[in-house]
Parts: C-alpha cells; structure tokens; sequence
C-alpha cells in the first residue's frame, strides 16, 4: 500500500488547524501546512460518536485546536465503485463512503473545512472541486486537473484543508478532472456555510444534514449520460419527501448535474428568492425558477395549512425537449407535531403550473411573447461589490457540427481548450501562454469586464472559479429556435444584444453577484468580477461535455506562481508519463460561417478536414 493509501474504517487523521492560509495572496509566497498527527483519544471521540449517532464508521472528528481556538470540520471520504439499483434499472455507481446521497459538508464561516478524498476506485483517477468558494490564500486547494494539482490516483489520499471565509450561503462539491469517471457519478453534494453564530449546524456524519431546523436542501442530479433523455433524482431519489411543519422555510435548491436545465415549481405556492450562488439578494416574488447546472437558488416557502397534513406535488421539469419526464418529489406538511405526516400521494402528478402564464425567472428567452419570462438581471444584490479601476476584454464562443468547442479572446483565434499535464499554478507566467491555454492575463485590484458572446446552438451555463461576479446585462434573441441546419446561430452584435451602449451599462449597473450564469444560445452577457484573489481561475461552461470539448479560458490573476517546494507533503504526484499524450494540434476554418478560422486540440475538431 503506498503512503496515503486507502483509509481504514474507523480511524480519522486530524490536524492543528492552519492559523494561516496555505497561500498568501499579498506576496505571492506559499506559507506550510503544519504537521498533522493523531488526535489524543481519537477512539473515545469515534466511541462516543457511535454510541449518540448512526455513521459510516467513525469517519468524522470535530475538533478545536487549542493553538489559535479555531475549530476544525473533519470529513473523510472514501470512494468506492460498486453496483446499485437506481430507479429500476442496475447500474455501476461511484459513490463516497459507500453513501447515496453523498455526505452533505456543514460548516461555519471561520472554521476550518479539512477533507481527506481516499480514491478507493481502480479504474478512475479524481479531484475535488469546491464549487462557488474563492479559497482566497488556499488556491493549491480548488481542486482542478492540469490547474491547481494532479489527480488523485487509485488508492492514494489527499487532504484539502482551508480557512472558510466565504459568503454564508449555498454551494457544493463535485469531481473536476479530465477524463471522467466511470459509472454513475455520486461523488457530488451540498456544502452548505452557516452564519459564524450559527447554532443547531449539522455535525459531520449526521443524518438529518439535508433536513434539518427549518432549512431542506434540494440536490438535484441529471447523471447524464446514463439518464439521458430521463428523469434525474432528487437527494438520491426518483420520489423523495421532504417534511415540513406550519411555518417558513428555507430551501435551498442546488442543480448539481451535469446537463441539463429545469423549471422548478411547488404546487400552490409561490416562490420567495433570498439568495443566488450563496449571496443574498432582495427578496423576489416568482412561480417558477430556472436553473443550470452549477445554479443555485434559496427560497422562502411559508406553510399554514388549515387541516392536519397535506401533500404537495416539488417538480423540476426539465427544459431540453430530449428530457422526457420531470423530477418529481412530495413535501410532506403536518399542522404540529401531534399527528402523523400523509403516506399517500397527492393528486394531480401530471399537472403543475402552466409555464406560458407563469412568471419565470433566470428566463432566457426574454422577448418571448408566450412566456411571462424574466431575466436574471432583475435580482438585486443585497450588497453590490465595490467598484474599482475597470478593463474590458471580448470574448467569443463558437461550435462546429462536430461538437467541438472554442472560445476567442479579443482578436485572437478561435481555441479549443485543453488542460496541460502539468498544473499551471506551477507554470512561470512568461510559458503559459500555450497554443491551447485560452488564458487571459489581467492584474489585481480591478474590476474586469467581459463581454461575451455566443454563436453556438445552446446555452451555457458559465462557471468562473475564485470569484462571484456582476450579471450587468443579458442579451438574447426573440425565439430560441434561431440556429440554422448547420448549427449556427445569428450572432447579435452589440448594438443589438444590449438596449445601451457598454459604457452606459457599466457606468450606471449594478449587477446580482453570481458564479454561474446562462449564456444564451445566439446571445450576449455582460458580467464583471474583482481581481482580488491571485491565482489561476478557470471559466468555463458547467455542462461537463462542452467543457471537456473545449469550451473554457482561464484567468491568469496578478501572474500568481506555486513552488513545488512549498505544497502540503501529500499532495498528488504529477507523473507526466502516465499522462495521455501531448494534445494534438490543428488549424481549421468552417466554411460554413464564413471562414471562421480555428486552432483544435482534439484529433476530431476540425470534422472532415
């Protein structure tokens, strides 16, 4: 067994918690993790755990470190390959800790997140992305194949450890590597951050961490391809329940599939949106949300039933013609806890709301005559973030028939992205920009601007690493059947796309703060973000295979550089020789949009040529 190999059941490595991040982002230099060791009377801390809760092992610590009083969040997770029956139908799963759903992350602003991934898979290598924190001084920890680290090899561990200092809200976690992972991908969950008083927070390995108090988290999966064109699960199941008393709710509803889109509604009740992405925002009154995959919505829902249960019809339909059935769940509502919650299922299971009269937020489409569609941009943040000294840079997005992928930056060609063998973070700024990098250079302290636009037949849901950003603007065209039989789509200049000039919008905008926005087919979108944290961010569309085609760039921030002398003592070792080979190169037009020219990185870009 190497060193870090599979962990054993019921013992859990825990650390001193780090006074300081990994990586300091005023000067660029790397400080050490401290040495971990073995908890003083760890097997009392796993006897008592057992004796008050039903766990996976003794697999969690909770622990405060008597050095700085920070109190640390212990996970460990060992992902394991098996076969289970989903649905009705046996498939081959990955899972974390032999669990379905995955184990939901709680914890505080201010603590100490460590998390130790044990790949107990043969035939898969992995990371572990934490989607929608910026990780400012601990960007070695984000979590991204070819950026940030190499993977994490069959039976081999790597902990990720960091400081909390986000934005208290919604977010979750997920696999980030190249190549996949075979079988049905639960590796995947919530990772929820409470308010640094918060009482009541869910402790590792409880069992009520998806409902609990007055919050339920909704975790919606696609497991596209192997669902392709079918129903999804919500928190691990094709009917789940959720289970309420009289009263107000939070929920907190995550897309973490990789496909597809849905509308979201709850019979009989309308829909209060706190929060997007993790950060508040004005309350807003819709029917229905839509949301992609990354998205992330909180809503208040207010139950006041006059007659001692109910039962409600939670339905995400999906929004793509290919998906042929909703996610449907049953909230359970009980007056007091004096009675018993229903068992039967409510009527109407193909009804809910009609969609051409319902109001739609996150709606593309927005001149749509049928729909009461609303864009994204009338969300108000409850806090704009600060204005500083602005640039702007052009970005364009192109597909071809094929499926390949390519974004252009400014005047250059172009690009289909692809990942280098060794991580960038560790690359000198001077060598990084690569045939096939796709990377925007910008310094710290500004506000950028990107303008993007989309010649491709579909929305993409874009995803930057690192940082929220402003939705300033949205353009889209009046119907969403506008590309031709070759796959293009009109592209909308400027001047169309947007009802002011740039200038205008960005002098007088403020926009909700979000880190994953629909790009729509044929459409533009103004967005804007602070280089605040120096590092190497990825953005890119959250639809896994448009990302693996090549549809991401990367933010090059402040020329920020890792040595390899100053990362933790197990981080994956970068063996390039196990590596595919180097990308293969291209260059080629299609002349079906006029002469687009095109540098490829897959052997299939250029189609026919």
């Amino acid at each position: 067994m190497k060193e870090g190999g599979l962990a054993k059941e019921g013992i859990r490595e825990d650390k001193e918690s780090p006074s300081e991040s990994l990586v300091s982002s005023s000067n660029s230099e790397e400080r050490p993790r401290t040495k971990r060791g073995f908890l003083v009377g760890a097997g009392l801390v796993c006897l008592v755990i057992s004796l008050v809760s039903i766990t996976v092992g003794c697999v969690y610590l909770y622990k405060t470190s008597s050095s700085t009083k920070t109190k640390t969040k212990s996970y460990s997770f060992l992902t394991e390959q098996s076969s289970r029956e989903v649905g009705s139908k046996s498939y081959i799963v990955n899972t974390i800790n032999g669990r379905i759903p995955a184990p939901a992350i709680h914890v505080r602003k201010g603590e100490v997140l460590s998390v130790k991934v044990t790949n107990g898979i043969a035939e898969s290598e992995l990371t572990l992305h934490w989607h929608g924190l910026h990780l400012k001084g601990f960007q070695v920890y984000d979590g991204v194949e070819g950026i940030t680290q190499c993977v994490i090899k069959p039976e081999n561990s790597y902990v990720y450890e960091y400081t909390v200092n986000e934005q208290p809200g919604s977010y979750w976690y997920h696999t980030h590597n190249q190549e996949g992972l075979l079988g049905l991908d639960f590796i995947r969950g919530p990772l929820i951050i409470h308010e640094p008083d918060a009482v009541d927070v869910p402790l590792p390995g409880s069992e009520d961490a998806y409902q609990y108090g007055n919050e339920r988290v909704l975790f919606y999966y696609d497991l596209f391809p192997h669902f392709r064109g079918q129903a999804g699960l919500l928190n691990g199941d094709q009917l789940h329940e959720i289970k309420v008393e009289n009263g107000e709710y939070r929920f907190r509803i995550i897309n973490g599939g990789d496909k597809y889109a849905y509308f979201f509604t709850i019979d009989g009740h309308e829909l209060t949106v706190v929060a997007t992405d993790g950060y508040p925002v004005e309350p807003y009154k819709t029917d229905v949300i839509h949301i992609h995959s990354g998205e992330r919505f909180d809503i208040l829902i207010n139950f006041d039933i006059s007659t001692s249960t109910e039962s409600l019809w939670v339905r995400a339909k999906g929004v793509a013609s290919s998906q042929k059935e909703d996610i449907l769940s049953v909230i359970r509502v009980r007056k007091d806890g004096s009675v018993p919650f229903e068992t039967e299922l409510p009527p109407g299971k193909d009804g809910g709301i009609d969609l051409k009269t319902a109001k739609i937020l996150n709606c593309l489409h927005i001149e749509k005559p049928e729909h009461d569609c609303h864009g994204i941009t009338e969300l108000v943040p409850a806090e704009p973030q600060p204005l500083l000294e602005s640039e702007v840079h052009f970005v364009e997005v192109f597909v071809l028939g094929t499926g390949a992928m390519f974004m252009k930056i400014a005047e250059r060609k172009f690009t289909q992205f692809y990942l280098p063998n060794i991580p960038a973070l560790f690359t000198p700024p001077v060598d990084r920009e690569r045939k096939h990098a796709n990377m925007l250079s910008v310094s710290t302290n500004k506000s950028v601007t990107i303008v993007l636009r989309n010649q491709g037949w579909s929305d993409h849901p874009m995803h930057l690493h690192g940082h929220h950003y402003e939705v300033l603007a949205l353009g889209t065209k009046k119907a969403p059947d506008i590309c031709d039989e070759n796959y293009i789509c009109p592209l909308l200049t400027l001047e169309e796309a947007f009802s002011e000039p740039i200038a205008d919008i960005l002098a007088t905008r403020r926009g909700v703060l979000k880190d994953s926005a629909i790009l729509p087919s044929g459409g533009a979108m103004i967005l804007r973000f602070n280089t605040d944290n120096p590092g190497i961010w990825l953005f890119h569309c959250h639809v896994k295979a448009h990302m693996l085609e090549g549809l991401t760039m990367a933010v090059n921030e402040g020329d920020y550089m890792l040595s390899h002398d100053k990362t933790p003592g197990d981080y994956p070792v970068c063996e390039k020789s196990e590596k595919k080979k180097e990308e293969e190169t291209c260059s080629c037009s299609d002349v079906r949009s006029g002469n687009v020219e095109m540098v490829c990185a897959r052997p299939w870009g250029c189609g026919d040529e």
